[in-house]
Parts: structure tokens; C-alpha cells; sequence
């Protein structure tokens, strides 16, 4: 260690600060670095630090360990193939860990020639695509009637029909109520669903919507959109997420001095 470094090390331990740092170039850093999510070091109040600042992958923007499906007990939810929840590296979750019906054995690959369009419900096979998969009898490359093939991909003159309480062909969904007006979550008359989380519109009581797998805002991710179509919480949102590891939570005066709340959510002794 040079003499001068020698003699920055004396002051600041005089003055019971760190001790400097040398640089890779060989150039001395005299402050002590903060403690800043994303360095990949776990420093105090931080529950976890993963070398970044990204939600969604287990460890929020305030390094706070993300229950991205809930809790139980303060205890994080581990996603499951078949448990009907989309996990972060899940393609879809149709509910079963069936192979053939749309959604792959492992839940990572939605096969060729369908779509899952809710999250835990069935597999819908794509009616015009040209591909017969599943349920499907024809597909003869359009989604029209009286051309042999119907509307739901079912050869004409077709024995079952939309309406029937069967799900039947291309059919999105079939109550036997054949209403005129799908509602949302509802089925319609031509059997096909009406307004529904993850359909990227905004609908009845959603706050957000941006979409089928797009909905993956997690804790600490502001302004992103959660699976449930709600905004997701984060620190500083008034709302005490106790599961999430927050402790307070008094929106502008979090790290005010004297509020008792730290910037991270944290009781500090006032």
C-alpha cells in the first residue's frame, strides 16, 4: 500500500468511516460506495440482490424476495405445472400436465395449431389456420360456415352445435345457455368468450390489461400488470404488504426523517 493510501486509511478509520478502496487501474476510491439493489451483494434490509434491478425473476427492484403468486402465511407460493397458475417460465397452465391438449406435459410450449387464451382453462385449437389438431374434424385454412367446414372447424353438415352444453370443435367454451351477449368471463351465443382477463383490453373491473402473457407484474414493479389484471403493490404504495416483507408503508415519508419507515419499507427507530 502507497503512503498516501496508508494515510487515507488512517484518517478514515479515525474518523470511523471505511477503508479506501483501490480500483482496478490502480486509482484509489476515497468514498465509501452505498449500498445500492442490484450489486449483487445482500446488505442489510435486503432480502435478497440478484446483480440487477429487474422484476419478475425472484428478487424485486427493492431486493425484496417477489411472491409472484401469492402467499400463504408469509410463505411464497411455488408455481406448479398443473396447477392452473402461469408461472414465470410457464408458456400456459392449463390446469393438468396432459401432453397433446395445447399445452405441453411441462407447461413450457404451447403447441402448434392451438392457443390458451385463459390461464387454468382448456386449450382452444385456431379454427383457419389449416391445421387439424385436437377436437377439430377439418380446417380448411378459414373460420366461415357452408364451405364443408364449419365456423368451429366441424365437418358439414355438423352434428353437434354451438349450444349443446359440449364443447365441440374449435369451440371456445359451450354452457347450453346460447345467450346473445357475452359477459365478462361469459360465454356467448356463437361459443366463443366474451371480455376475459388477459385479452389486452380493459374490461368490467380490471384495472389493467395488456395482454395473454403480458400480465406478469410482480411486487415492486411499478405500473406493471399482474396476472389477476390488478396494478401491481410496491413499497410506497400505502398498502402494508407484510407477505411481500414490508414493515411499514407511509408512501411519500418513507425515509423521511422521523416517520419511522426507511425508503425500503422498514421500521426504523425513530
Amino acid at each position: 500500500m502507497t503512503a498516501r493510501a496508508l494515510a487515507l486509511a488512517a484518517l478514515a478509520i479515525g474518523c470511523g468511516s471505511s477503508v479506501p478502496r483501490e480500483r482496478a487501474d490502480g486509482s484509489w476510491n476515497d468514498v465509501t460506495p452505498a449500498h445500492v439493489c442490484g450489486d449483487g451483494i445482500v446488505d442489510p434490509k435486503e432480502q435478497c440482490d440478484d446483480g440487477n434491478a429487474q422484476h419478475g425473476d425472484g428478487c424485486s427492484r427493492i431486493c425484496q424476495i417477489e411472491c409472484a403468486f401469492g402467499s400463504v402465511s408469509g410463505t411464497c407460493v411455488t408455481p406448479v405445472c398443473g396447477d392452473g397458475i402461469a408461472g414465470p417460465r410457464e408458456a400456459c397452465d392449463d390446469g393438468n400436465v396432459t401432453a397433446g391438449d395445447g399445452c405441453s406435459s411441462d407447461c413450457l410450449a404451447i403447441g402448434r395449431g392451438w392457443r390458451c387464451p385463459i390461464v387454468g382453462r382448456r386449450c382452444v385449437p385456431i379454427c383457419g389456420d389449416g391445421m387439424v389438431v385436437g377436437p377439430e374434424e377439418c380446417d380448411d385454412g378459414n373460420a366461415s360456415a357452408g364451405d364443408g367446414c364449419t365456423d368451429v372447424c366441424l365437418v358439414e353438415p355438423a352434428g353437434d352445435r354451438c349450444g349443446n352444453g359440449v364443447i365441440d370443435g374449435a369451440e371456445e367454451c359451450d354452457d347450453g345457455t346460447g345467450q346473445a351477449d357475452a359477459g365478462y368471463g361469459q360465454c356467448g351465443a356463437d361459443c366463443r368468450l366474451g371480455a376475459f382477463c388477459g385479452d389486452g383490453i380493459l374490461n368490467g373491473v380490471e384495472q389493467c390489461d395488456v395482454g395473454t402473457r403480458q400480465n406478469t407484474g410482480t411486487f415492486g414493479d411499478h405500473g406493471g400488470c399482474t396476472p389477476s389484471c390488478s396494478w401491481a403493490r410496491f413499497c410506497g404504495d400505502g398498502i402494508l404488504d407484510n407477505a411481500e416483507g414490508e414493515q411499514c408503508d407511509l408512501v411519500l415519508n418513507n425515509g423521511v426523517d422521523g416517520s419511522g419507515c426507511s425508503i425500503d419499507c422498514k421500521i426504523n427507530a425513530i
